[in-house]
Protein backbone atom coordinates (compact mmCIF):
# COMPACT_ATOMS: atom_id res chain seq x y z
CA UNK A 1 0.00 0.00 0.00
CA UNK A 2 1.25 3.47 -0.88
CA UNK A 3 2.24 6.15 1.34
CA UNK A 4 -1.23 7.79 1.01
CA UNK A 5 -3.09 5.21 2.55
CA UNK A 6 -0.66 5.02 5.67
CA UNK A 7 -1.02 8.88 6.02
CA UNK A 8 -4.59 8.41 6.04
CA UNK A 9 -4.64 5.94 7.90
CA UNK A 10 -2.55 7.64 10.92
CA UNK A 11 -5.42 10.59 10.58
CA UNK A 12 -7.97 8.41 11.09
CA UNK A 13 -6.47 6.93 14.08
CA UNK A 14 -5.62 10.48 15.63
CA UNK A 15 -8.96 11.42 15.24
CA UNK A 16 -10.64 8.17 16.60
CA UNK A 17 -8.27 8.28 19.70
CA UNK A 18 -8.86 12.42 19.96
CA UNK A 19 -5.39 13.11 19.19
CA UNK A 20 -6.15 15.78 16.91
CA UNK A 21 -4.10 16.19 13.69
CA UNK A 22 -0.65 15.61 12.34
CA UNK A 23 0.88 17.64 9.39
CA UNK A 24 2.66 16.13 6.64
CA UNK A 25 5.76 17.71 7.73
CA UNK A 26 5.67 15.77 11.52
CA UNK A 27 4.05 12.64 10.12
CA UNK A 28 6.94 12.28 7.55
CA UNK A 29 9.48 13.16 10.22
CA UNK A 30 7.72 10.46 12.95
CA UNK A 31 7.32 7.46 10.65
CA UNK A 32 11.28 7.80 9.15
CA UNK A 33 12.35 7.77 12.91
CA UNK A 34 10.22 4.66 13.57
CA UNK A 35 11.38 2.75 10.34
CA UNK A 36 14.71 3.06 11.78
CA UNK A 37 13.69 2.02 14.96
CA UNK A 38 12.08 -0.84 13.37
CA UNK A 39 15.22 -1.99 11.79
CA UNK A 40 17.46 -1.81 15.14
CA UNK A 41 14.49 -3.75 16.57
CA UNK A 42 15.53 -6.37 13.64
CA UNK A 43 18.76 -6.66 13.93
CA UNK A 44 18.67 -7.30 17.85
CA UNK A 45 18.51 -3.65 19.23
CA UNK A 46 21.31 -3.29 22.24
CA UNK A 47 18.62 -2.85 24.62
CA UNK A 48 17.31 -6.11 23.66
CA UNK A 49 20.43 -8.14 25.42
CA UNK A 50 20.21 -9.55 28.83
CA UNK A 51 22.89 -10.46 31.48
CA UNK A 52 24.78 -13.92 30.61
CA UNK A 53 22.31 -13.87 27.49
CA UNK A 54 24.41 -12.13 24.70
CA UNK A 55 21.73 -12.93 22.21
CA UNK A 56 19.14 -10.27 22.01
CA UNK A 57 15.11 -11.84 21.61
CA UNK A 58 15.01 -10.90 18.11
CA UNK A 59 17.90 -10.87 15.99
CA UNK A 60 18.71 -10.52 11.74
CA UNK A 61 19.54 -13.93 10.88
CA UNK A 62 17.69 -15.59 13.87
CA UNK A 63 14.99 -16.73 11.84
CA UNK A 64 12.97 -16.81 8.84
CA UNK A 65 10.77 -14.54 9.68
CA UNK A 66 12.99 -11.48 10.76
CA UNK A 67 14.64 -12.36 7.55
CA UNK A 68 11.42 -11.98 5.31
CA UNK A 69 11.21 -8.70 7.12
CA UNK A 70 14.49 -7.70 6.31
CA UNK A 71 14.37 -8.95 2.66
CA UNK A 72 13.37 -5.43 0.84
CA UNK A 73 16.93 -3.61 2.75
CA UNK A 74 19.20 -6.68 1.56
CA UNK A 75 21.28 -5.68 -1.32
CA UNK A 76 24.57 -7.02 -3.04
CA UNK A 77 27.43 -5.26 -4.60
CA UNK A 78 30.96 -5.87 -5.82
CA UNK A 79 33.56 -4.07 -3.44
CA UNK A 80 36.98 -3.18 -4.67
CA UNK A 81 39.48 -3.59 -2.31
CA UNK A 82 42.77 -0.77 -2.31
CA UNK A 83 46.15 -1.96 -2.15
CA UNK A 84 45.86 -1.49 1.79
CA UNK A 85 43.07 -3.82 1.79
CA UNK A 86 40.26 -1.26 2.35
CA UNK A 87 36.95 -1.02 0.91
CA UNK A 88 34.65 1.95 1.75
CA UNK A 89 31.34 1.06 2.99
CA UNK A 90 28.50 1.81 1.09
CA UNK A 91 26.48 4.98 1.96
CA UNK A 92 23.53 2.82 3.21
CA UNK A 93 25.47 0.33 4.81
CA UNK A 94 23.92 -1.10 8.18
CA UNK A 95 24.87 -4.49 8.54
CA UNK A 96 26.91 -7.66 6.72
CA UNK A 97 24.68 -10.44 5.44
CA UNK A 98 27.14 -11.96 3.90
CA UNK A 99 30.64 -11.17 2.47
CA UNK A 100 32.04 -13.72 -0.14
CA UNK A 101 35.45 -13.84 -2.65
CA UNK A 102 35.78 -14.92 -6.30
CA UNK A 103 33.77 -18.44 -6.84
CA UNK A 104 31.54 -17.23 -4.01
CA UNK A 105 33.94 -18.42 -1.44
CA UNK A 106 32.73 -16.90 2.11
CA UNK A 107 35.40 -14.44 3.64
CA UNK A 108 36.03 -14.73 7.48
CA UNK A 109 34.68 -12.15 10.04
CA UNK A 110 37.26 -11.12 12.97
CA UNK A 111 37.51 -9.36 15.34
CA UNK A 112 40.73 -7.21 16.16
CA UNK A 113 41.61 -9.32 19.02
CA UNK A 114 41.26 -12.03 17.06
CA UNK A 115 43.99 -10.85 14.36
CA UNK A 116 46.98 -12.97 15.63
CA UNK A 117 44.91 -16.23 15.83
CA UNK A 118 43.48 -15.73 12.38
CA UNK A 119 46.53 -14.41 10.93
CA UNK A 120 48.85 -16.49 11.62
CA UNK A 121 46.38 -20.01 11.27
CA UNK A 122 48.33 -23.07 9.86
CA UNK A 123 45.57 -24.46 9.46
CA UNK A 124 43.32 -22.02 7.90
CA UNK A 125 45.76 -19.68 6.39
CA UNK A 126 44.83 -16.92 4.72
CA UNK A 127 46.56 -17.07 1.62
CA UNK A 128 43.60 -19.78 0.58
CA UNK A 129 41.08 -18.75 3.30
CA UNK A 130 40.56 -14.95 3.22
CA UNK A 131 39.43 -12.66 6.38
CA UNK A 132 38.10 -9.08 6.74
CA UNK A 133 37.96 -6.77 9.79
CA UNK A 134 35.41 -3.95 10.40
CA UNK A 135 37.16 -0.13 10.97
CA UNK A 136 36.50 3.13 11.28
CA UNK A 137 37.15 3.50 7.38
CA UNK A 138 35.27 0.90 5.98
CA UNK A 139 36.20 -3.28 5.73
CA UNK A 140 40.22 -4.22 6.06
CA UNK A 141 41.22 -7.69 4.49
CA UNK A 142 44.03 -9.66 4.63
CA UNK A 143 45.28 -10.42 2.60
CA UNK A 144 45.50 -7.18 1.06
CA UNK A 145 45.87 -8.36 -2.71
CA UNK A 146 42.26 -9.68 -3.03
CA UNK A 147 41.22 -7.16 -4.96
CA UNK A 148 37.30 -7.81 -5.03
CA UNK A 149 34.69 -9.00 -2.94
CA UNK A 150 31.19 -9.44 -2.98
CA UNK A 151 28.94 -7.80 -0.29
CA UNK A 152 25.31 -8.92 1.20
CA UNK A 153 23.96 -6.22 3.37
CA UNK A 154 21.52 -5.02 4.99
CA UNK A 155 20.92 -0.92 3.74
CA UNK A 156 19.45 2.21 5.35
CA UNK A 157 15.65 2.30 4.37
CA UNK A 158 14.87 5.16 2.02
CA UNK A 159 13.19 7.93 3.68
CA UNK A 160 9.53 7.91 3.44
CA UNK A 161 7.75 10.86 1.91
CA UNK A 162 4.18 11.85 1.47
CA UNK A 163 4.63 14.96 -0.54
CA UNK A 164 1.92 17.24 -1.79
CA UNK A 165 0.58 20.62 -3.66
CA UNK A 166 -1.76 22.97 -1.25
CA UNK A 167 -5.18 23.71 -3.03
CA UNK A 168 -6.86 26.89 -3.52
CA UNK A 169 -7.51 27.27 -0.23
CA UNK A 170 -4.09 25.98 1.25
CA UNK A 171 -5.06 22.48 2.37
CA UNK A 172 -2.78 20.05 1.22
CA UNK A 173 -3.38 17.57 -1.07
CA UNK A 174 -1.70 14.08 -1.79
CA UNK A 175 1.22 14.34 -4.86
CA UNK A 176 1.75 10.92 -6.17
CA UNK A 177 4.81 11.60 -8.55
CA UNK A 178 7.00 13.10 -5.32
CA UNK A 179 6.10 10.90 -2.83
CA UNK A 180 8.03 8.18 -1.86
CA UNK A 181 6.34 4.93 -0.66
CA UNK A 182 7.43 2.65 1.94
CA UNK A 183 9.60 -0.42 0.77
CA UNK A 184 8.63 -2.80 3.85
CA UNK A 185 5.66 -5.38 3.48
CA UNK A 186 2.47 -4.37 4.67
CA UNK A 187 2.93 -6.48 7.98
CA UNK A 188 6.15 -5.01 8.37
CA UNK A 189 4.46 -1.42 8.09
CA UNK A 190 1.65 -2.25 11.07
CA UNK A 191 4.92 -2.13 13.34
CA UNK A 192 6.36 1.22 11.54
CA UNK A 193 3.23 2.81 12.48
CA UNK A 194 2.74 1.50 15.75
CA UNK A 195 6.18 3.01 16.85
CA UNK A 196 5.08 5.88 14.44
CA UNK A 197 1.30 6.51 17.02
CA UNK A 198 3.11 6.33 19.93
CA UNK A 199 5.77 9.16 19.61
CA UNK A 200 1.99 11.09 18.31
CA UNK A 201 0.60 10.07 21.46
CA UNK A 202 -1.73 6.26 21.11
CA UNK A 203 -0.67 3.54 22.27
CA UNK A 204 -1.76 0.71 20.06
CA UNK A 205 -0.34 -3.00 18.76
CA UNK A 206 0.45 -3.78 15.00
CA UNK A 207 -2.20 -5.80 15.69
CA UNK A 208 -4.55 -3.36 16.37
CA UNK A 209 -3.60 -0.98 13.38
CA UNK A 210 -4.30 -3.56 11.23
CA UNK A 211 -7.47 -3.59 12.26
CA UNK A 212 -8.33 -0.04 11.93
CA UNK A 213 -6.16 -0.27 7.94
CA UNK A 214 -8.66 -3.14 7.21
CA UNK A 215 -11.53 -1.01 7.84
CA UNK A 216 -10.28 1.56 5.69
CA UNK A 217 -9.69 -1.09 3.02
CA UNK A 218 -13.58 -2.46 3.21
CA UNK A 219 -15.34 0.74 3.97
CA UNK A 220 -13.25 3.33 2.50
CA UNK A 221 -12.02 6.88 4.43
Amino acid sequence: MNIDFWYTLTKKILSKNQQGYVSPLDFNTFINQAQLMYLDYLLGEFQQYQYQKPVPRVQFGMNQQVRQSLTPLIVETNLTVDGTGLSAYPSDFQQVDSMLATGRKAIRYYQQHQEDAFVNSRIDPIASNPIYKITDDGFLFDPISIGTATLSYVKTPPDIKWAYTPDANGRPLYDPVNSVDPVWYDMDMGEVLSRTLRMLGVSLQAPQVSQYANEIKNVGQ
